[in-house]
C-alpha cells in the first residue's frame, strides 16, 4: 500500500510504504511525481516503509526506470526503513552530483523529516 503524507514544505513529496509493494503502486507514484517535476523547482522526497513484504520485480524496474529519468529533479531524499541494505543503496545514491540522500532508523522519523524539510 502507498499513502501520502502530508509534510509542512511544498517542496517536499512524501509517502508510506508498506505491504508488498507492485508496479502498479510504484507506477502511480512516479505519474504523480512526473507531473510534479515538470515544474522548474528542485524537489525533495521522503520515503517511510513501515511493515513492507518487499517488492516485486516489476516494481523494481518501475521506480529505476523513474529514478534513472529525474537524477537532476531533486537535491535531498530521506529514506526511513529498519533495513541496512537501504542503508548501501543511500551511499550509492550519494555519487550522483547533486543528490543528497540519507537513510534513518524508524525510531529517527522525526529527524528524518526535518533533514528533510530543512
Amino acid at each position: 500500500m502507498v499513502e501520502p503524507i502530508d509534510l509542512p514544505n511544498d517542496r517536499v513529496v512524501a509517502y508510506r510504504f508498506s505491504g508488498q509493494l507492485t508496479a502498479d503502486e510504484i507506477k502511480s507514484v512516479a505519474d504523480l511525481l512526473d507531473k510534479k517535476t515538470d515544474h522548474p523547482e528542485i524537489l525533495r522526497f521522503y520515503a517511510e516503509y513501515t511493515q513492507t513484504d518487499g517488492i516485486t520485480p516489476k516494481a523494481i524496474w518501475e521506480d529505476l526506470k523513474f529514478d534513472l529519468s529525474h537524477l537532476t529533479d531533486f537535491d535531498k531524499v530521506a529514506f526511513v526503513m529498519d533495513s541496512d541494505v537501504l542503508g548501501l543503496s543511500a551511499q550509492l545514491a550519494n555519487l550522483i552530483p547533486g543528490l543528497n540522500v540519507k537513510y534513518f532508523k524508524p525510531d529517527e522519523k522525526e529527524q528524518a523529516r526535518q533533514w528533510v524539510m530543512n
